[in-house]
């Protein structure tokens, strides 16, 4: 996390350095920039052996959808590019996600419990659940942004891979931390970059811009994660649409009381309201691993004839 995070920052504060004129297009270029690269290095150092082609969702993850996602941002910063067009490219990607992750999977053999009209609903339902989660923060984002947003997306994105770890898929969970340190770091960069080249930055209130690239690789990542944690883990429904729809709250700070607050005040509400869905999902989901755990652990010492630290008794099962 530290050495993906150190490189997304370098990165970012490089071409910021190098920029004669910082605009909105230059600043989604940055992030894209820096998310790609900090991702690269962070997913080989945590060596998640992934293949090609793809055998699984989280090879399809982060093999094929993110660097799609990377793309389409990057052809939606283009200037003067079609916003209709930029959206339409958005939302085909969001419809598309869930049949890619499902690929080549049990799920889309015709059988008694998986008919074709199931998989056709699952698939649509799930596609429209990400489109609307990306155009609402999109929007949010575009209306009052700022740093805040991002944050609520790292939270629920580290608390999803935690999640995801709990529930059985160790490997899919650890994906997660990546995502996290890359998005922390662009969005802590660019805020430091035009700070400190305020006579270059070209944007009106750039402290409240937050590019398009950060909420659509923030939330497409969220839905991935919890999505192959639902159908290759072992998460619920209920959890799995909390943690998804949990960075929507940010709106809560819309409402005429808290809107016209000073920006400190709505950012440490939007946190405190994503924060606290995210929290009774990870303690219900640690009260369920050590309830199903612990009587694993016991077996393991047992056979082998004597105590082990937990950490050793979980690894020996894991394998």
């Amino acid at each position: 996390m530290g050495i993906a995070a150190t490189t997304s920052v370098v990165v970012v504060m490089m071409m910021l350095a190098m920029s004669r004129s910082i605009n909105e297009r230059r600043l989604n270029l940055t992030c894209i920039v820096g998310i790609s690269i900090g991702l690269v290095i962070g997913n080989a150092l945590l060596a998640l052996n992934l293949s090609w082609p793809p055998r699984n969702g989280l090879d399809r993850l982060l093999l094929i959808v993110i660097p799609t996602v990377l793309i389409v941002e990057l052809i939606a910063g283009v200037n003067r590019f079609p916003r209709v067009a930029a959206w339409s490219l958005r939302i085909i990607l969001s419809l598309a996600t869930p049949r890619i992750l499902l690929h080549g999977s049990v799920y889309l053999s015709v059988s008694d419990d998986w008919p074709t009209s199931r998989v056709i609903t699952t698939i649509g339902f799930c596609g429209l659940g990400l489109a609307l989660v990306w155009s609402l923060l999109s929007w949010l984002s575009k209306r009052r942004g700022g740093i805040s947003i991002s944050l609520a997306l790292c939270i629920a994105i580290q608390c999803s891979g935690v999640a995801v770890m709990l529930a059985g898929y160790i490997k899919g969970g650890a994906a997660a931390i990546p995502f996290v340190a890359t998005l922390l770091a662009v969005s802590t960069g660019l805020r430091m970059g035009t700070t400190l080249a305020a006579k270059r930055v070209t944007i009106e209130n750039p402290n409240r811009y937050l590019p398009a690239g950060i909420v659509g690789i923030g939330v497409v990542s969220l839905f991935g994660l919890l999505f192959i944690g639902h159908f290759f883990g072992d998460i619920s429904e209920t959890p799995a649409f909390t943690m998804l729809f949990a960075p929507l709250l940010c709106w809560v700070t819309e409402i005429p009381p808290l809107r016209n607050r000073k920006p400190w005040f709505v950012a440490s509400c939007r946190l405190a309201l994503v924060s606290f869905p995210l929290l009774i999902v990870i303690i219900a989901a640690k009260r369920d691993f050590d309830r199903e755990m612990s009587p694993l652990l016991e077996n393991v010492s047992k056979s082998n004839g004597h105590t082990l630290p937990l950490s050793d008794q979980f690894s020996q099962k894991a394998i």
